[in-house]
């Protein structure tokens, strides 16, 4: 396998780690969202050995190796334009959790309120003539 082989490989793998981590954000599923990214911060060293050996290769291969330059350019733009989208997503899932954890904080403070104003300040001492 050549460096361009290995190369369009890694950018299969992020791809389908990117795609899973979106599914996995619309699921909540928030553990295989964390294994998601750890995977591709391991992702991310090999990609950049396999495109340094790629950009070599390239040079030698001429108007060919700008082709797959060109190429590459493209895939890059797509796998961030992914990441972005779930980056998005991402972040409007945090918004409307932090809005809810509002509204359920209100819940609890009208609760306590109505507590106080229902219950009892002390405990009666006797429920019952005997």
């Amino acid at each position: 396998m050549d460096a361009d082989d290995n190369l369009q490989a890694a950018f299969r793998e992020w791809r389908r780690l990117a795609d899973t981590e979106g599914e996995a954000i619309r699921t909540r599923n928030w553990s295989l969202v964390a294994d998601c990214q750890k995977a591709l911060q391991h992702l991310q060293p090999q990609i950049t050995g396999h495109l340094r050996e790629a950009r070599e290769e390239w040079i030698r291969l001429g108007p060919d190796g700008d082709a797959k330059s060109t190429a590459f350019r493209a895939a890059i733009a797509e796998l961030i334009e992914i990441e972005s989208q779930n980056n998005t997503l991402l972040n409007t899932m945090r918004q409307a959790t932090l809005v809810r954890l509002d509204q359920l904080g209100q819940a609890s403070r009208t609760l306590r309120q109505l507590h106080r104003s229902y219950a009892p300040a002390h405990p009666a001492a006797w429920t019952s003539f005997s």
